[in-house]
């Protein structure tokens, strides 16, 4: 999101939606870190229009310390991107910061939409006791550490994110399936014509749907107890004519793995590659309940399923160590796991460093934060 600090706003919007734009890169770039926005071309009648609307608006946008835009009939996430940014490609960003929605082209009227996020928490290290006076300013090292920090980790480099699936309780109710292909062969690729059934569900030209499987159901891995399926994402189809009978065409827009007819479909929703380390929520007890793929060793960036999600306080960038519980002996430290994405009740993991193997029902504990993660400095941060 702060690389929109860097965007130059053009001047082709209504006079209204231009301060609206100022207002909130100016919040973005204040708590993001970044660089002030640039401005061209603003002509004496902008600014004139800018101190008009100045009052409005602000009451409309600023609302319990936060920036938001009030949903109004036919509005989408798309929408709102292009509207306050400028760039409407960063609506997946935007639908992370508003957990609460279920479906980002159908948005209730009335909602509020939250516009901006806060920056990480950044614990600052401990003091030594005989240390000399605290200096004002920061050594080079640390404004480094800060400035990576609000950057973010790009993980595009470890998985697909757009392939690391998820772990759901109760079966996942299909939007449709593909029905039928042009082409005569059994496994299909990126490129491919498919024709393809919705239920209750009507895509425009052009919107794109997920192809799944889903698992078997899974035990616990301790528990004599069944935890629920494994989704793994195929591939992703666009939408390229409306036919009849709830029915469309569309191309296979990319394939992680084969993709065939009767491959279930469902709504698409992107995850974002950036991913903000921020300290997990104490106290929590967790688990590997299962790995993409079902692999049955874990090892570096395997992509790990867990129990527990944002109804219990997890987000995206939370960090957890792997840990090995040792009798009369402090737990030892096996691994670390980024959380990529989160379900209401299920959050989805990739192991940044694995120390040595360990395996499904391994133990997490929110990583100790006062330190920060030396092998996340490794790693390539957000453009």
């Amino acid at each position: 999101m702060s690389a929109s600090c860097d965007k130059e706003f053009q001047i082709t919007h209504s006079n209204a939606d231009i301060l609206k734009r100022i207002i909130v890169a100016n919040a973005l770039c204040i708590q993001l870190g970044g660089e002030h926005v640039k401005i061209r071309a603003i002509r004496t009648k902008v600014v004139f229009c800018i101190v008009l609307f100045a009052a409005i608006l602000f009451s409309g946008l600023a609302l319990a310390g936060g920036y938001y835009h009030i949903v109004q009939e036919g509005d989408t996430l798309w929408d709102i991107c292009e509207k306050y940014y400028g760039n409407p490609w960063l609506w997946p960003k935007l639908w992370e910061m508003n957990p609460f929605i279920t479906n980002p082209n159908l948005l209730k009227p009335g909602d509020k939409i939250k516009l901006t996020e806060e920056a990480p928490f950044i614990r600052p290290a401990a003091k030594e006791e005989n240390a000399g006076p605290e200096k004002v300013e920061a050594s080079p090292r640390e404004v480094k550490q800060v400035n990576w920090w609000s950057k973010g980790i790009d993980v595009s480099q470890l998985t697909n994110v757009k392939a690391i699936g998820y772990l759901s309780y109760d079966k996942p109710v299909p939007l449709g399936s593909i029905i039928a292909a042009d082409q005569e062969r059994l496994i299909l690729h990126e490129g491919d014509t498919v024709i393809i059934e919705l239920q209750d569900f009507s895509p425009r030209v052009g919107d794109l749907v997920w192809a799944y499987r889903v698992s078997r159901k899974l035990k616990h891995p301790h528990r004599d107890e069944l935890v629920g399926y494994a989704v793994s994402i195929i591939g992703n189809l666009k939408v390229t004519k409306a036919l009849e009978n709830s029915r469309y065409q569309a191309i296979i827009n990319e394939s992680f793995r084969d993709v065939r007819v009767g491959d279930l479909l469902t709504m698409y929703r992107p995850v974002s590659p950036c991913v903000i380390p921020t300290p997990a929520p104490e106290g929590l007890d967790m688990e590997v309940l299962a790995t993409k793929d079902l692999v049955e060793i874990v090892g570096q960036f395997t992509v790990v399923y867990i129990e527990h999600g944002s109804q219990q306080g997890l987000r995206r960038g939370n960090l957890f160590e792997v840990v090995r519980p040792r009798e009369g002996l402090p737990d030892l430290v096996i691994g670390y796991v980024l959380l990529l994405d989160t379900r209401p009740n299920t959050s989805v993991g990739i192991v940044v460093e694995s120390l040595r193997p360990f395996y499904r029902g391994s133990k997490l504990r929110p990583l100790n934060w006062g330190e920060a993660p030396h092998y996340l400095s490794q790693m390539q941060p957000c453009s």
